[in-house]
């Protein structure tokens, strides 16, 4: 009768020991998996916002047989804002934000999309859709202030940005203009603005002074804003960063 009461007790020690184990086992695959899905609970520093402003301009083109002749282009220039994440309880600085990654996941039916980065010239325009300012990656320094031009963000939260840009939309070209407004370039075109969209992802990653390092993911932008054609120059923010999901990765 006690070999039984022993072998009794033995096996509920096994089947708690078991219990545990597997409720061990289970919390741990949720933990990973709401990390997975949600990523970091509590950044250093975290996106507030992207703002695109998309424009239509045009370049004149050279010895042209036409009044006018210009070539169109349409910028999008991505702003970026990174902030301090008042809910963290730590003292933290930003070493670098690096942008990379650029994958173009829907081309634009007329046209292609180039990545530019600023650039530090004496120049008032922030970017020159020159080749040699074309970009795969952008990587902005901490510093005390941010300065585009330099590619430098402020160690405390700031504004990084890049430009996607199609410069291969057509030529306007007529001989009756007695002047051309570039905001209405695109409808004086014709342009279907379905034909313009176009999808960029892109990654970036935010590394501190302290050695950590976050990462996002497939970040998606729609580009260019609605009624660019109508309206030649168009700007949106949004603070809706559904998919900048942040995991920390290892130096």
């Amino acid at each position: 009768m006690e070999d039984k009461q022993r072998f009794s007790i033995k096996i509920l020690h096994i089947c708690i020991v078991l219990i545990i184990i597997i409720s061990i086992i289970f919390i741990a695959v949720l933990l990973v998996l709401n990390y997975e899905e949600k990523g970091e609970s509590n950044m250093p520093f975290i996106l507030s916002k992207i703002a695109i402003i998309s424009s239509a301009q045009g370049k004149d083109v050279e010895n042209s047989e036409f009044k006018w002749d210009i070539k169109a282009i349409l910028n999008n220039d991505i702003n970026i804002y990174v902030e301090k994440n008042t809910k963290y309880g730590k003292q933290e600085l930003i070493s670098e934000v690096k942008i990379g990654n650029f994958n173009i996941k829907k081309a634009p039916n007329i046209g292609s999309i180039k990545i530019y980065k600023p650039i530090n010239t004496n120049n008032v325009s922030l970017f020159e859709n020159n080749d040699e300012n074309i970009a795969n990656e952008l990587i902005f320094s901490g510093s005390k202030s941010t300065d585009l031009k330099n590619l430098q963000i402020s160690n405390q939260g700031g504004r990084i940005c890049f430009r996607c840009a199609n410069n291969e939309i057509g030529e306007y070209k007529s001989n009756d203009d007695m002047e051309i407004n570039y905001n209405q370039l695109l409808q004086k075109m014709n342009i279907d603005e379905a034909n313009l969209e176009a999808v960029v992802s892109f990654d970036i990653i935010i590394t501190l002074d302290s050695g950590k390092s976050f990462k996002t993911e497939g970040i998606e932008i729609k580009i260019p804003n609605k009624n660019i054609v109508n309206e030649g120059t168009v700007g949106l923010e949004s603070t809706d960063i559904e998919n900048a999901i942040f995991k920390r990765i290892e130096n």
